[in-house]
């Protein structure tokens, strides 16, 4: 798996090269679009982009060790580097940021607090908060349930398919079917 700064890199230079408009230092922005990414890539293909963990902050997921992301050693992601990236990596910051780039942080911020897994990790209103609580991955698979996955190249929601079962995306299954047998099966094109 890539270090997350490397993901985090990629979706700035995802965000720049699709939307023609600078990622600027919006923290909040990345912050939640990188949620967005671990939650598609669960629902997708069924494992985890990356493996660090989100704390549930007041203004939704983060990533501790993002924190500081464009204060300290933001490098911009060089096309050179897309070798380190798995094509289904890129796939998946790419389409967030088809789905998710055309917001502000705060909005993205709260549509993150809707989600399950934010919700879970902050305590009751009569609870004083001390530190974060981490969102759990079993909770973000739950979120992940909710998401309806769209194929943009043939204009289709994958639950439409015939190959979609019982309401889930049977990712062994089906993942060689749609894709064709890969070792590494990248996502909708």
């Amino acid at each position: 798996m890539p270090k997350v700064s490397q993901l985090a890199s990629y979706l700035v230079y995802s965000y720049e090269n699709h939307t023609g408009a600078r990622f600027g230092d919006n923290e909040l922005r990345l912050q939640t679009m990188l949620y967005f990414a671990q939650r598609e890539c669960l629902a997708v293909v069924g494992v985890p982009l990356f493996e660090g963990s989100f704390e549930g902050w007041e203004e939704g997921p983060v990533l501790p060790e993002l924190h500081f992301f464009f204060e300290e050693g933001y490098d911009p992601f060089e096309p050179l580097e897309m070798k380190k990236l798995t094509e289904r990596e890129q796939f998946i910051l790419d389409r967030v940021v088809f789905a998710y780039g055309q917001y502000e942080g705060w909005y993205l911020s709260d549509l993150a607090r809707r989600e399950t897994s934010w919700r879970n990790s902050r305590p009751s209103v009569a609870e004083e908060v001390t530190e974060p609580k981490l969102l759990e991955l079993a909770d973000i698979r739950e979120d992940a349930k909710k998401v309806r996955i769209y194929d943009t190249l043939f204009d289709v929601y994958l639950d439409e398919l015939e190959e979609f079962e019982g309401g889930c995306w049977n990712h062994e299954r089906n993942a060689s079917l749609y894709w064709g047998h890969r070792e590494d099966p990248i996502c909708l094109p």
